[in-house]
């Protein structure tokens, strides 16, 4: 991890450029034409996340560690190198949603999709050279810029008070969307903050533990509040404008931001679109920094350039991108292979129930396995399953695999250790 460097604001900052890209703004926005304020659930989740993270963030800032650092401190660099390359799974997801949402605005000027493409990932790569001090106050102002200009459209169409009271439409609307979709997205979001390296990098790198948790609990307030934006204004001027006969639903932000202020002529529709792409790259950034590290834990070892640590995740996430998938569905698909793997030998380990670096190998492969064979049946349409489905059978399966040993029955062994005792245990 980098020196302790980040004040309170530079870590919410950086901790709202993860959470409130341009896949937040555009994915809430394209999901509320069909939902309503239900869409708001993946920004609820990510607030709910924030306050958990608040609760580690002591413990981040003064280890500095990775997950995958911290798991192979106890593992060993195997399983370090296993968790980095399921990160990278789920971190795809994400920064594909950048991409493919600052594609869909550069679309809205006429280029074409491969050119937006091939466009947004070299600013990406260019951006990710950038100092994280100078990426946070640019992707502040960038974000104020936006926030500003939805709540502007909502004062155009006189439904502020709909943002005002959107908590609670939110709760109605949560009620008719069926209870299992519901509790896998609050789930795997909030775990994935909680748990995902692209968040943790910040509070790891904040001058103090207080820092850490200050800033973790002011991206929580800030994300709570702005999430129920993007849907407000939507909603409240769908049929205004006519935002639901799009050719691509992803676009419907940024045609109400340019709608919103298109009255003020060409110069205003160009800097509305510089705000949300400069919106995406920060946020592209803030997660490509975090699979560069996991990149070059992966590959550690191996002849491969510095420099392809950066290039192939961008790679990864734009063959995602074009898939054409709901920018929210990809996330959430991507992050349960990841939570499948991750998080029942997480918990044992926070336990510290005694697991040998080959049985914690054996539990990630069998989790990883069956959450991706479920993904694929249900994007082959082969069977139709419950969207729960990966990790009911996942998890389980995993930590079968985990606590099974070749130990014989009758030697007694405590049923937790120390972190100390548990490494040793490890490397036995």
């Amino acid at each position: 991890m980098a020196d302790r460097t980040l004040a309170v604001w530079d870590v919410a900052s950086l901790l709202l450029s993860t959470s409130c890209g341009i896949g937040f703004f555009l994915g809430t926005g394209e999901l509320a034409l069909q939902q309503g304020m239900a869409a708001c659930l993946y920004a609820v989740a990510t607030a709910i996340g924030l306050l958990a993270l608040a609760l580690s963030a002591p413990r981040l800032q003064k280890t500095g560690q990775s997950i995958w650092t911290y798991f192979g401190s106890l593992y060993g660099p195997t399983i370090s190198q296993q968790v980095a390359a399921f990160s990278l799974i789920w971190m795809t997801g994400v920064l594909s949603a950048q991409i493919r949402g600052a594609s869909a605005i550069l679309a809205l000027t006429g280029m074409p999709q491969a050119a937006s493409i091939i466009f947004v990932d070299c600013l990406v790569l260019v951006f990710s050279f950038l100092r994280i001090s100078w990426l946070s106050g640019i992707f502040a102002l960038c974000m104020c810029g936006c926030t500003a200009i939805l709540v502007y459209a909502l004062a155009e169409t006189h439904s502020l008070i709909l943002w005002l009271r959107a908590p609670a439409t939110f709760m109605e609307s949560i009620r008719m969307q069926p209870v299992e979709h519901t509790g896998l997205v609050l789930l795997s979001v909030a775990a994935l903050v909680l748990c995902g390296a692209d968040y943790q990098q910040f509070p790891a790198m904040a001058r103090t533990p207080a820092h850490a948790r200050s800033g973790c609990l002011v991206a929580a307030v800030i994300v709570w509040g702005v999430g129920f934006l993007p849907a407000s204004a939507v909603i409240a001027s769908a049929n205004l404008w006519q935002l639901g006969h799009l050719p691509d639903q992803a676009q419907v932000i940024p045609k109400l931001l340019v709608r919103a202020i298109g009255s003020s002529g060409h110069v205003m529709s160009l800097i509305v679109t510089c705000l949300l792409i400069i919106t995406a790259l920060g946020s592209a950034c803030s997660i490509l920094r975090a699979m560069t590290d996991a990149t070059a834990t992966v590959s550690r070892g191996s002849p491969i350039p510095s420099v392809f640590h950066r290039v192939l995740p961008v790679l990864a996430a734009t063959l995602v991108a074009v898939h054409g998938q709901s920018i929210v569905n990809v996330m959430v698909t991507l992050n349960i292979v990841y939570l499948a793997a991750v998080v029942p030998l997480l918990v044992l380990t926070l336990l510290g129930c005694p697991i040998q670096d080959r049985t914690a190998k054996r539990s990630m492969f069998v989790g990883a396995g069956i959450s991706v064979l479920c993904v694929v049946i249900e994007w082959t349409r082969a069977i139709h399953m419950p969207e729960a489905t990966p990790l009911i059978l996942a998890w389980p399966c995993a930590l079968v695999a985990a606590l099974r040993s070749r130990t014989p029955i009758t030697k007694v062994e405590p049923p937790c250790l120390s972190p100390p005792e548990l490494n040793q245990r490890s490397q036995g």
